[in-house]
């Protein structure tokens, strides 16, 4: 298995494997899946200053995981929250936890200090996965979504990538960082 940064020729392979969570469950809160076209216009405008990374066997996307912005506001700058999405035959193989822990140590090299991942509830395997990375759960927003006919909680987990000190350095944008 190859894990690489991901690039224009990925977003029809992305759009694949994300578009049974939009369609099929309440995992995503969006209502239409995305187009090959859309996900690579997000792939492309996140690779300016978050790293997206994709898994890779014989040639063919089997998963993938990417960071963004926590929140706007300046203060939150060295936070950032994280998603990860696999192709139901790669499930509980390791295909996450490599494509995870390669993220962290890209994000740790850019200088955030934490992880943020909402997970909509209940999504047992989610919670368990996260929190066998080392996500603690920090709170539940419930009845926060509406999806497939019934509310939904989002759950939001933390993990601590970096301890900053009083005198943070700035994020390093991942297009700039010495790969």
């Amino acid at each position: 298995m190859k894990i690489r940064t991901a690039d224009r020729r990925d977003g029809t392979a992305i759009a694949q494997i994300y578009a049974p969570m939009v369609r099929e469950t309440f995992i995503s809160f969006e209502d239409e899946a995305p187009s090959a076209d859309d996900m690579t216009s997000r792939i492309q405008s996140t690779l300016a200053m978050f790293p997206w990374l994709v898994a890779e066997e014989a040639g063919q996307v089997i998963g993938y995981a990417y960071a963004g912005s926590h929140r706007t506001r300046p203060a939150y700058r060295w936070s950032c929250d994280v998603s990860i999405y696999l192709a139901p035959e790669v499930k509980r193989q390791g295909v996450g936890r490599r494509l995870y822990r390669e993220l962290f140590d890209i994000l740790e090299r850019q200088g955030f200090a934490m992880a943020f991942a909402g997970i909509a509830l209940p999504n047992e395997p989610s919670v368990c996965f996260h929190e066998a990375l080392g996500f603690e759960l920090v709170g539940v927003y419930p009845r926060v979504g509406f999806k497939n006919g019934e509310w939904r909680d989002v759950g939001w987990w933390q993990k601590q990538l970096l301890d900053l000190g009083a005198d943070p350095p700035e994020p390093i944008p991942f297009l700039t960082l010495s790969r």
